[in-house]
């Protein structure tokens, strides 16, 4: 079996899936199979898929009859891979070329402890190229997860990430209810278990685009009220905790147009942080 399974899922990406799929490909970290997993795509993402599948022996494509979600899509690439490290890739974003090598070497050298490894990434705009850093976590640091209740991990892409496989045995897949921040509240429940480290250099290009799930305001807000509730007896456990989620549902809402429910979440996350500090 290979050492790595790259997952990508695609919906309707005729017009990047070859730059993405591709940038896998050219990597100089050799042993991986590729995993494509069409989300029920009606233009030519799963066909160009293909193509390249006919083209490379390491390329798996597997299809869904109906558009399910990522969530689902990427699960489904969990359960048919092979690899002792798993990865994902998105189907407009592109690896540069030693991505994966940095990642695989980098996990060899840590403790079974630390079950994920990441880097900060290029993110591209029709206006610009800069770097886009998620905070920096390592193999020493602790209560990782608090912190990722209070949306530390907010900045930290998915496709930057490489997972040793018994992480997923632990903790499960993706939340398939999440139509939204669904690669977060993974990592949230990672961290419950595992240790995370960071390669502090951008080895991917994240492409964010206007139509781009991380734009979608509503799903977002529907996606925080989820996770406060799903994991709501550690939140209100502590009051920091609950006032940066209250914070982060009120910034949302007032986005959405929901202005007085925003400032009464405003000022309930006020009173937390005050309460608090005379604790």
């Amino acid at each position: 079996m290979p050492s790595v399974s790259v997952i990508v899922p695609v919906y309707n990406r005729a017009g990047t899936i070859e730059r993405s799929l591709e940038s896998v490909l050219a990597q100089s970290y050799r042993d991986f199979e590729l995993i494509i997993v069409d989300d029920g795509s009606t233009d030519d993402s799963g066909g160009l898929a293909q193509a390249l599948a006919g083209k490379d022996n390491r390329i798996r494509y597997m299809r869904h009859d109906t558009n399910c979600g990522q969530s689902r899509a990427r699960n489904t690439g969990i359960a048919a891979s092979g690899g002792r490290y798993i990865a994902f890739q998105d189907s407009d974003d592109e690896w540069l070329l030693g991505k994966l090598q940095r990642q695989v070497d980098a996990m060899e050298a840590l403790s079974p402890a630390v079950g994920m490894v990441y880097c900060p990434m290029w993110r591209v705009t029709p206006e610009s190229k800069e770097v886009f850093r998620a905070r920096k976590f390592g193999p020493t640091d602790a209560d990782i997860y608090r912190q990722g209740l209070m949306y530390a991990f907010r900045g930290i892409g998915i496709q930057s990430c490489l997972f040793r496989r018994e992480v997923f045995d632990a903790c499960g897949g993706f939340d398939e209810q999440m139509k939204a921040l669904e690669d977060m509240e993974l990592l949230i429940r990672v961290a419950r278990q595992y240790r995370f480290s960071c390669i502090d250099e951008p080895l991917l290009l994240y492409y964010r685009t206007p139509d781009g799930v991380s734009q979608d305001h509503l799903r977002n807000l529907g996606a925080a009220q989820y996770i406060l509730e799903k994991y709501r007896n550690d939140i209100r456990a502590d009051r920091q905790v609950l006032a940066m989620q209250y914070r982060r549902i009120g910034k949302l809402m007032k986005k959405v147009g929901r202005r007085q429910e925003a400032r009464s979440l405003k000022l309930r996350a006020w009173l937390l942080d005050l309460a608090a500090r005379f604790m």
